[in-house]
């Protein structure tokens, strides 16, 4: 079983990849993205302006993120610019030490006193020696923590700005989204003042049936003014119209008309 699931898997992966870039395929992707756009287009505004106001909402999850992010970009800012600090107090004070010490061994005669301690100038020396290479490490390691500081400085300063960026945004689109719903509302309204329904509410639909019976009795009425020219039929005539009952009979009292004789004039003329 497991075989030929595996078999009919590879048949249908290599149909696919037969097919990719076809004229069937790119049928087939306009079609899908023909159906999306006409499910996307038949969502009520309301239900687009619930979902919108939604999606607002989850931004308050986004700018908790970035202020847990930001709070501790800012503590660990805090504590790298203390340690920079002792680090370059650390190297002042090297520094100074080294230089008292470079002196003393230039003023030395036999011997030189380093704090409690006499050592030779050639030990003294030596000292000296191994205390500037620290000096000078200590110093790499201090420039390397100061561009770090600078760095997670400039982050937290981009963190700052774009959680600033983040609220005023997410409050111009909860105010645009009002403005909208507002303007739904209005035209709402206006659909229901008007004889024109265009959105697909009771109203709309009481609205539709009562156009569309008027017109059937318009229509109706049309066709009374139209059969009688259609079917050649004269309106009738009530008894007791504008007629007199002489001219009702007139057809009928009429005297009969004679029949004519012709004579022909170019005849001769029998004695």
């Amino acid at each position: 079983m497991l075989k030929k699931m595996v078999i009919l898997a590879v048949v249908g992966f290599v149909a696919v990849i037969a097919l990719k870039g076809t004229k069937a395929v790119s049928l087939l992707k306009s079609e899908w993205h023909a159906a999306t756009k006409e499910a996307e287009d038949s969502i009520p505004p309301e239900k687009e302006i619930a979902r919108l106001k939604h999606e607002v909402t989850l931004l308050d999850k986004d700018i908790r993120t970035l202020v847990n992010h930001l709070a501790k970009e800012r503590v660990e800012v805090v504590a790298l610019k203390d340690k920079v600090d002792d680090m370059v107090a650390k190297q002042s004070r090297d520094k100074e030490i080294l230089s008292v010490r470079a002196d003393a061994i230039k003023k030395a005669e036999g011997q030189v006193v380093f704090g409690e301690r006499k050592i030779s100038v050639a030990a003294a020396k030596s000292e000296l020696e191994e205390g500037v290479k620290r000096y000078g490490n200590n110093q790499k390691s201090l420039d390397a923590h100061e561009s770090l500081l600078s760095n997670r400085i400039k982050g937290r300063d981009a963190l700052e700005k774009q959680l600033e960026a983040m609220k005023n945004q997410k409050s111009e689109l909860t105010n645009q989204i009002e403005a909208m719903e507002t303007d739904l509302a209005v035209l709402k309204l206006q659909q229901m003042e008007s004889k024109y329904q265009t959105d697909d509410s009771r109203l709309a639909k009481i609205k539709e049936d009562m156009q569309k019976l008027k017109m059937r009795v318009e229509v109706e009425r049309e066709k009374l003014k139209l059969l009688p020219a259609a079917l050649d039929e004269s309106p009738a005539t009530s008894s007791n119209g504008s007629k007199s009952v002489d001219d009702i009979m007139a057809p009928l009292n009429a005297p009969a008309k004679k029949p004519e004789t012709k004579t022909d004039s170019k005849l001769p003329i029998v004695d």
